[in-house]
Order: structure tokens, then sequence, then C-alpha cells
């Protein structure tokens, strides 16, 4: 609602106005006719009361004027004029008067402005104000003997109607003020609850509207009659707005349907001014945005036309404003704006002519035809198809009566259109194809519409003849057939040519036993027949032992004989539901099928072996070979296909030849199985490492003394997209001796390196130790790649990679790994034996290995403080390696008292989950910033009684060793002078 609305006042407001000026007006009027009505009665009263005082006074004070009581009268004056409040009472005593010499003897009292009452003195006005005096009455005083004494006369004043009328006039307003708040309230109450209420609630209810500004809701219905009637009309009136609005809008929508869907341009021309109005789809005609075409400024479609069409526009709309034409109606090529031409019907009416008859007002639209055009170009075209192609043509009606053929059938079938016009194309059945065939072929046309496929018919000289025939049906608007258009050619030669390709495609030509082509068909069908009814299949691969020295010794023309009789006794020994065939060179497979168990294959194989084995006679040259047999069956556990049945009989041959020759041997699908999953296991490490799915984990190495972090290990990880996180014994088992185990040991190497800048970068250094596989450390090119993976980083010293490698790897050669070692060493690199004491490494060995650390294996620390075995195997490691001057790390450090142990042993350097769990490269820095030292790492350890003696054997094992590097030493120097 808006302000204006606002700011009037309401319906209710002025139904309160009316109703109080029209209850005060009347409250108003009954009050001043009360008023009136009162005055009048106090009037009567006044005068009433005035001749009651007047008559009773007249009789009392007779007797006192006759006795000349002056004083007794004025009492008795005094007393009324007060008891009845008139203004004055006078007396004129004849009798008194005659004494004092006057005409009468005038006494009485007349009321002040005080309201007080005090005597009349001769001369006193009495009538002198009119507000004072209302009105007077007198009567004559008489004796009993009716002389006439005197005279009492009584003065009414105006102020004591006044006062008894201000106080009538009072309690009328204040009565009618009561009233009428009391009837203006119960107006008010009831003319808001049954008029003002369903007025608003109207008002309420067609307030809410659409951007239509019509009504959302239905005007409610009420009790009474008047309103109910009033919210029915106005609810059907809304209804009627509702539906004339929606047919407006569903007219609008259509006609907008109509002009985007036929992509229909409007215009409107005011020719006065030459301004055009563009809507439509304008932006698909000419490829300017509607704001651009309806400017400013203000482009005109007449300038986007070809030259050669504008001639013949600007004609007709000249004869259209001259009236010659009733409709513009022209084809025009008009240029995007992209440049290209596009092909436009334009049509036009003038809609309004000023006074003289000229145009002010066009409308018209614009078409792109660009597409119909090119359906005529392409109908033309069909047309030119239809008469010059090779194929035969048949158009039908939905009775399948022939309407039109092309030149080609006639060629084809010999008939004239005018022949077989009206006919139906069973004219041309050859009897070939049965009842059921045509059934078929009515039931694909009316079930898919369509049918191709070959068959034979009959030309008109009688002549039986193949063709390739495609029938589509033409549906009509109803979705019934109305036509059938049918494509045929003959296929005579390409029939006589497919019998030769089938005999060469199926069959070799030498043996003419089925070729590899037509033994995988009926290995295929044998297979899915098996399924079917249960039973097995065998397929047999045999090789010619020795045949490759006939055509060597003989010649190929023996050797080519040698292969067609053994085909044909190999044919003869066979059953007839069996296959032989040859599948290149001398090598032939048969399909033995209709097997009941796998045993019913080895009986069969002896009646194929001497097939093979007997002598043959070619050319007078007397040959005789053996066959090398592999054999597979199907089914199997898993789901095979023909080629892999294939390569297990083909691999299971190779197995017989490597066994002796003249043999056969069975495949072992379990065998196969298992290298197929290691294969697999194989192809998706690879895999994985391409789509970078491995990671490293670093986990550090500390020392026990002083808590300082000497290094960390590098620990792969593989996160498998279905197996999840992968721990290096899930993969790396299986390519320790594949050419696969490198490739990771170099992304390892190298990703390390990186890791190792990074670290840089951020200012931490440390040395990072790598895990080498043995045949990554043995092949010859190790340290050139080392040594060029170091160039590509050179702000990473080599100090700060150290290599691990297995004790059970260094001892393969073990000459070789330690000149790697030194070669290393010499570069700055150290190395580390990995899981020290799980080999069999004696003290020479140790000795020939100059790697600087031994690391423990976790499997001694583990049980270190539960096994006496484990403590005195790590004992004597570590007494070992302290002999030789090797630094030792434990690993698989967890607990307290373990690192309590080993530094009393002499083991000052470990890493385990005790110490931190392998964690991600990002999650390193905050690691080393929060490491502390455990104090409690240097307290004794606490030991069990059972391992005191140990105890005491490891204290003299550390003096004796002691005292053996004191003698190393001694000896050491003294042959250094």
């Amino acid at each position: 609602m808006n302000k204006s609305t606002d700011s009037k006042p309401s319906l209710f407001t002025h139904l309160i106005l009316v109703v109080c000026l029209v209850v005060i007006g009347t409250f108003t009027l009954s009050a001043l006719i009360t008023y009136n009505n009162q005055r009048d009665e106090l009037l009567a009263d006044l005068e009433g009361s005035a001749q009651e005082s007047l008559l009773r006074l007249t009789s009392t004070l007779a007797p006192y004027l006759s006795s000349y009581s002056i004083n007794e009268y004025e009492k008795l004056i005094y007393a009324e004029a007060k008891l009845k409040k008139f203004h004055a009472v006078v007396i004129e005593d004849y009798k008194m008067g005659g004494i004092v010499g006057e005409s009468a003897y005038i006494t009485g009292y007349v009321k002040t402005e005080g309201k007080q009452f005090q005597p009349y003195q001769q001369g006193m006005p009495l009538n002198d104000n009119a507000e004072a005096s209302l009105f007077s009455v007198s009567a004559p005083i008489l004796s009993k003997q009716n002389e006439n004494l005197g005279k009492v006369t009584l003065h009414v004043s105006n102020d004591v109607i006044q006062d008894e009328l201000h106080y009538q006039l009072t309690h009328t307003i204040l009565t009618s003020i009561t009233i009428a708040t009391l009837l203006l309230t119960v107006l008010l109450y009831f003319a808001k609850r049954l008029f003002i209420g369903p007025i608003e609630q109207i008002a309420q209810a067609i307030a809410a509207q659409d951007d239509s500004g019509i009504p959302l809701s239905h005007v409610p219905e009420f009790g009474n009659q008047e309103f109910s009637s009033l919210s029915q009309t106005m609810n059907n009136m809304l209804d009627v707005i509702r539906c004339s609005h929606h047919s407006l809008r569903l007219e609008h929508s259509r006609l907008l349907n109509v002009i985007d869907g036929t992509r229909t341009g409007t215009w409107e021309w005011n020719v006065e001014t030459g301004h055009i109005d563009y809507n439509g789809a304008w932006q698909g005609i000419l490829g300017w945005d509607i704001s651009a075409l309806n400017g400013p400024p203000n482009l005109d479609w007449k300038a986007f036309i070809h030259p050669e069409d504008k001639v013949e526009s600007d004609t007709l709309l000249e004869k259209l404003f001259n009236k010659e034409i009733e409709y513009y109606d022209c084809e025009v090529k008009l240029q995007h704006r992209s440049g290209f031409w596009i092909n436009a019907l334009g049509r036009a009416n003038v809609v309004e002519w000023d006074k003289n008859g000229h145009p002010l007002k066009i409308l018209g639209t614009h078409q792109d035809i660009t597409a119909h055009k090119k359906a005529e170009e392409k109908l033309r075209l069909a047309a030119k198809v239809f008469t010059h192609t090779r194929e035969g043509i048949i158009i039908a009606d939905s009775q399948s009566r022939i309407i039109e053929v092309n030149d080609a059938f006639t060629r084809i079938t010999g008939y004239s259109i005018d022949e077989v016009r009206g006919e139906k194309p069973s004219i041309l059945h050859s009897g070939h194809q049965d009842a059921e065939f045509y059934k078929k072929m009515w039931q694909s046309l009316t079930e898919k519409g369509h049918w191709s496929g070959e068959l034979w018919n009959r030309r008109k000289n009688g002549e039986i003849y193949p063709e390739l025939l495609t029938i589509s049906c033409v549906f009509g608007e109803d979705n019934k057939p109305m036509n059938y258009v049918a494509v045929f050619s003959d296929i005579t030669s390409y029939k006589e040519h497919e019998h030769k390709l089938k005999q060469i495609a199926h069959f070799d030509t030498l043996t003419e036993l089925p070729n590899r082509f037509l033994l995988g068909d009926r290995l295929k069908s044998a297979m899915k027949h098996a399924k079917r009814n249960e039973q097995y299949v065998a397929i047999i691969f045999l090789d010619l032992d020795g045949f490759k020295s006939v055509n060597d010794t003989y010649g190929h023309e023996v050797g080519d004989i040698l292969l067609q009789e053994i085909a044909k006794r190999m044919q003869r020994s066979m059953r007839d539901s069996d296959t032989i065939a040859r599948i290149g060179g001398d090598e032939f497979v048969a399909v033995l099928t209709g097997l009941t168990s796998p045993e019913d294959c080895p009986p069969l194989l002896p009646r194929l072996v001497a097939a093979t084995s007997g002598p043959v006679n070619a050319n007078g040259n007397l040959v005789q070979l053996s066959a090398s047999f592999g054999i597979t069956l199907f089914p199997q556990a898993e789901d095979v296909d023909a080629d892999t049945l294939l390569r297990q009989a083909d691999y299971a041959m190779y197995q017989a030849k490597l066994n002796g020759k003249h043999r056969y041997h069975f495949f072992d699908a379990e065998l196969e199985q298992a290298l197929k999953n290691q294969n697999e296991h194989l192809r998706s490490i690879g895999y994985g490492l391409r789509k970078k799915e491995f990671y490293l984990c670093y986990q550090p190495k500390v020392s026990f003394r002083n808590g300082e972090i000497i290094g960390l290990e590098a620990l792969i990880r593989w996160q498998h997209p279905t197996r999840g996180k992968l721990m290096p014994n899930d993969f790396i088992s299986s390519i320790e001796n594949h050419s696969l185990i490198v490739e990771v040991g170099d992304w390892v190497l190298e990703a390390t390196l990186q890791q190792l800048t990074e670290w840089q970068k951020k200012g931490f250094v440390t040395q990072v130790s790598v895990n080498i596989a043995p045949h990554q450390l043995m092949r010859p090119d190790f340290m050139d790649k080392l040594i060029l993976l170091l160039a590509r980083f050179p702000h990473i010293h080599p100090n700060q990679l150290q290599l691990e490698i297995l004790e059970t790897s260094a001892l393969e050669d073990i000459v070789v790994v330690s000149q790697i070692i030194t070669r290393c060493q010499s570069m700055g690199i150290s190395f580390a034996i990995d899981d020290f004491g799980t080999g069999y490494a004696s003290l020479t060995y140790l000795k020939k290995l100059p790697a600087e650390t031994l690391k423990i294996d976790q499997s001694f620390v583990h049980d270190m403080l539960d096994n006496n075995d484990n403590l005195a195997i790590l004992e004597g490691i570590i007494t070992l390696a302290n002999t030789f001057g090797r630094k030792v790390l434990a690993e698989g450090v967890e607990k307290r008292e373990q690192v309590q142990l080993l530094l009393w042993l002499g083991c000052e350097f470990g890493q385990g989950f005790g110490i931190s769990r392998p964690m991600r490269a990002e999650n390193v820095l905050a690691w080393t910033k929060e490491w502390r030292l455990d104090p409690t790492w240097h307290q004794s350890p606490k030991i069990k009684d059972e391992l005191c003696p140990l105890i005491d054997s490891v204290v003299i094992n550390r003096a004796r060793t002691e005292r053996m590097q004191s003698y190393l030493t001694k000896r050491t120097i003294g042959n250094t002078k």
C-alpha cells in the first residue's frame, strides 16, 4: 500500500465521526427540549406555589392587620419569604396607613444580592432588574366582614428558577453523556463486528496480489447474507479475472513459443520516424543482440540484404506502400554479423495509414529458412539419387501396393514401372523363403519400423538371384504406416565371391582342415554346449618334432606332402564330433567334445600320437616324425575364453617339448592363476608408482644420552586405491628380484633428497637413511645413477644420506658390496647394516664390511626384558660393534626399561614407537620442536632376578672388551711407529 493510501482516514474513522455527531446532535436537541419543558414546569410550579402562599397569607394576615400587630405579621412575611425563596413579600396595610397619615403603610422583606432578606423601606425599587424579577402576584387582605384591610404582593425572582434549572440541566447533561457514551460503544462494536470487520477482511484478502495485480486468495465467507453475497460475487469475479488472465498468458506464451519455435524475428516499423523495434529470434538471424538492433543507433534490417536481393525487396515494399499488393512476401539473403549469408523469408503488412493513404506503421517478420533451402537442395539431390542410384528402390503405399520404382529396379528385375504399379512386391517372390520368413519380416516392420536382410527373388525372365534388401516404414502423423520404402541390390557376384572367400577364410588351403578362424568358432560353440550339458572339452595343441629338418633335408614339397598325410590320419583317428585344425606351419589344434569327465581325455590321446608318429612315404622318401602335445580342459575354476584355452594348451605343449618331446603335458590352471596374480600385483605396483600412490614416512633416530636427533629413516608406504594403506611387507617382497624394485628404490632416493632440500630451506638439516634392495645395489649402474642423482641436488651434502642394506644381502657378494660401500664413503655417504643379528655373518665378514652403523633387529629388542637369549644376543652384538668401532642402533624401542637396559649395555642410539611412530614429512618439523628427552632414561635399570647372572657375565665381557680394545689400540700405535 502506498503512502497516499496510508494517509487517508479509514472508513471506521468516518463512521465514528458520523455516529458521534448524530448522537451528540440528538442528545443536544433532547437536552434543549427537556430544559425548556422543565423551565415551563418550574414556572408553573412557582406560580402555583405563589398563589398558594398568597392565599395563605391573605387568610393569615387579616387578624394581624385588624389588631395592628405589625411585628407579628412581619415575622410571618419573613418566614414565608425565606421558606418559599421569594424575591420580595410586600404588605400594604390600609388601616395602619390611616394612622400614619398615608394611603397605606408598606412593609415587608426584600432579598439582597447576598441572598439575605432585609426589611422593605418605603420607596425601595422591587422590579428594577429584569433578571432579578420574574413575576409578581398580589391579592387583597379581607377581614371576616370583607373589609379591605390591605394588599399583599409576592415578587418571584429569576435566580430561583435559574438555580433549579442549573441543577436540572447538569443532571440532564450528565445523564445524556452517559447514555450517549454507552450507545456509541454499542453502536461502534456492532458496526465494527458486522460491517467494518467484513470490509477489512475483504481488503486484506485482495491486498496480497501477484505480479499482475490479481489477488492471490479468495474473499472469505461471512455469516450475514449481504456480505456473503458480496464475497461470492467478488470471488466469482476474481475467478473470471484469473481465468481470463491465465488464458491471456497462455495465448501470450503460445505466441512466444510459436515465435521461438519457428525462429521468427518480428519487427515494427514506424515509417514517419524510421525507427524499427525488433523482437524474437533476430539475435539468431543476424547475430546482433536485440538491444544493439533497437539502438541507439537503430539498425535497419534492409541494410543487411544482399545486393542481388535488395532491388526485388525494395520493389515489393514500394508496391506495398502504393497498395498494389496486400502483403510484402520476399525471400532474401541477409548478412550475419559474423560475415556469412543466411536465407530469410520476410513478410510484412501495413497496419496503420494516415488520412492521405500513406503508411504509418508496418508489422513484419523474418524467418531463417537456411535449413529449408538446404532441405530443398537435399530433396533435389534425393530425386537425382532416386533416379540414378545403382540400387533398386520400391515405394509402396500402406497396403503394400507399388506406386513408384526407379530405373535400377527395372535393370535388376526386368519389370518396368507400368508392369508393377499397383502390384505387390510378392510378384518377385522366388519361393526360396517360407511363410515363417515373411512373418518375421512383417513383425520386425511392425515393431521396429524397419527390416534388413538377404533373400532370393525372381527376375522377369525367371532367373533366381540373391539380393540385399532394406525395408523402412514411413509413419504418418497418426503414427500409422503411410508408405514402405524398399532398397535392394543384386549381390549375385558378391555371393560367389563370398563362397570363395569362405573357403579361404575358414579352411587351410594345404590340408583342407579348418583354420584358426573356424577353429575359434567351433571351440566357442563347444564351450557353450559343454556348459549347457555339464560336460568337458579337451583342447590339444600339438607341434611336430623336427619338422624343420624335413624341409631343410628333403625340401618344402616333401614337407607339404607330409603335412597333408598327417592331417588325413588325424582326421580319421578322431570322432565325428571332434575338430582338428591347422593353425600354421606344423602346429595343429584338436578339440575333443562330449567328455563326461577329465578322465575321458587320456584314452583318446594314443590315437593322435599314432597318427602323428607313423612313417610317411613322400615322393619316395620315407619320413617319420613325432609330436609334442599340450592339453587343457574346459570348464575351469575361473572363467576363461577360447583364446585363453589356446594359450594354455600352447604353454603345456612347450612344457612337453622341454620334458623331452614325443609326449603330452596337461596344463596346471592353479599354477597359472598364481603366476597371473603375481603379474597383476606387479602391474598394480608399477601403476601405483606412475600414479604417485606411494609416499614416504620418516621415523626419527635419537641419542639415548642427550636426546639429540641423529637422523631419520625413510619408510615407504602405499596408499592403495581399494585396499587402503599398505606397509612394505605387503608389496616389497613380491618385487625384490624384479626390475620394479629398482624403480621403487630410485623413486625413494629421489623423494628423500627432494624432502631434504625442502627441510633445508626451512632451516632443518639432518641425515636420512634409505633402505637399498640387493637387486638395486648389485646393478652395474648403481653408482653412476647415484652420482647423477646427487648432482641434481647440489645443496644436499652426501653425508646427509645414509644407505641401509640387509645383513643377508651384504653377504651374497661381500667383495662387490664392500667396494660399493667404500666408493660411497669416499663421496661422504655412510652405510648401515640393517637387521643385524638375523643372518649368519662371521667376524671375518664383519671386518670386511666397512659399514659405520649396525642396526639391531627389533625382534631382539622386543623380548630383551623377558628373554635371556635375546638379551645375550644383544650383549654380543653391542660388544662386537664396540670392539670393531662401529656405531650400534637399536630398532623397535618401545619402553623406558628397554632404553635404560640398552644404555647400560652400551647402546646409545635407537628408534621405535617409544620415541616416535613413522610420520608424514609435513609433521616432522613440528615433532622436532616438541621432542624432549625423558630424564628417566638415565636411571639405573631394575633388572629381574633371573637376568642377574647374565648381567654379571655382561660386566665380565665388558671388562674383557675394554682390555681387548686397549691392547688393539697399543698394537696399532706400535705398528704405526
